[in-house]
C-alpha cells in the first residue's frame, strides 16, 4: 500500500480524530498543536515589523516576513504556507511578492503566539510548509498543452519544490471553458489534467503517486467566457500542492473513477 493509499484509508478516522483534538482545545484552550512534520529547508529568513507608535495589533498585521524561496522555486504571489516552531503549528502566512531567491509574506491567520516576550508572531528560523500552493498554469491555446521552451523552464522550477516536499500531495487540476458540448467538458478537462500529469512524470521526474489528476470541466472560470482571451485563461491546467487532499479528490481515487491515475 502506497502511503497515499494508507492516506485515504486514515482519512476514515478523521472524525475520531477531530472530536479528540477539540476535546482537548475544549480542556486546554493554550495548548500547542504539535505535529511530525517532515524536515523542510525553506523558512523565515528575517522580520520586518513596522514602527506604529505603540499600535502593537497594527504593527503585526501589517510586519512583512521574508523566506528563503522565490521565483527559482515555482512559487508565485498568493500562494499560503503553515508556520511552524520546531514542530508545533504557528499559523499562515500568505506570500505578497516574490524575488528571484526571495520572497515577501504577511500574516493570514495566528493560531498561537509562542515567545509572549517578542512583539513578533512569526520569528526568524520558523520553517515553512505549503498549505496552497498555486506552482504553475498551463494553457491549452489550440486543444494542445503549451510546453513552450520557456514552461519547460517554468515547470522545472516548479518540480524542484515539488521534490523537496515528497510528503505533500500534488493535484493537477483541468479545466475548459463553456464551449462545444458541456457533457463532454469533464473527460475533456480530465484528460488535460492526465496529459500534464504524464509531462511532469516523465520529462520533471516527479512521482506519479504524489499526483492526483482531476478535471473540473467549466465549473471553475478565472475569466469571463464571453471573450476569446476569457476563454484561453479558462482552458488550463493548475499545478496545486496542498496540504491535504480536496475532498472531490478524495472521492474520486477512493471510488476508483480516476482514469489519471493509473
Amino acid at each position: 500500500m502506497t502511503r497515499w493509499a494508507a492516506a485515504l484509508c486514515l482519512l476514515a478516522l478523521a472524525p475520531l480524530h477531530a472530536q479528540s483534538e477539540t476535546a482537548a482545545a475544549d480542556s486546554d484552550s493554550v495548548a500547542a498543536v504539535v505535529v511530525q512534520r517532515p524536515i523542510t529547508k525553506y523558512g523565515i529568513l528575517r522580520t520586518h515589523l513596522p514602527d506604529s507608535e505603540g499600535a502593537v495589533q497594527v504593527a503585526v498585521s501589517h510586519a512583512r516576513y521574508i523566506a528563503n524561496f522565490g521565483s527559482r522555486d515555482g512559487v508565485k504571489p498568493g500562494a499560503i504556507f503553515q508556520a511552524y516552531k520546531a514542530q508545533t503549528y504557528v499559523g499562515l502566512l500568505r506570500v505578497e511578492q516574490v524575488f528571484r531567491d526571495t520572497a515577501s509574506l504577511r500574516l493570514v491567520n495566528l493560531d498561537r503566539k509562542l515567545d509572549v516576550e517578542s512583539p513578533e508572531p512569526i520569528q526568524r528560523g520558523y520553517l515553512l510548509f505549503p498549505h496552497h500552493v498555486l506552482l504553475e498554469t498551463i494553457n491549452f491555446g489550440s486543444g494542445k498543452p503549451d510546453f513552450s521552451e520557456d514552461m519547460h523552464e517554468r515547470l522545472r522550477y516548479a518540480a524542484r519544490f515539488v521534490l523537496n516536499f515528497p510528503d505533500f500531495p500534488v493535484v493537477v487540476e483541468g479545466h475548459t471553458d463553456n464551449m462545444g458540448e458541456k457533457e463532454k467538458n469533464p473527460l475533456l478537462s480530465q484528460s488535460r489534467a492526465a496529459q500534464v500529469k504524464q509531462y511532469l512524470h516523465d520529462i520533471q521526474q516527479i512521482p506519479r503517486t504524489q499526483m492526483f489528476a482531476m478535471g473540473y470541466a467549466d465549473e471553475r472560470p478565472i475569466a469571463s467566457n464571453g471573450t476569446e482571451e476569457g476563454r484561453l485563461h479558462n482552458r488550463r491546467v493548475d499545478i496545486v500542492m496542498v496540504h491535504e487532499l480536496p475532498p472531490e479528490v478524495v472521492s474520486s481515487v477512493s471510488g476508483g473513477i480516476a482514469p489519471a491515475e493509473k
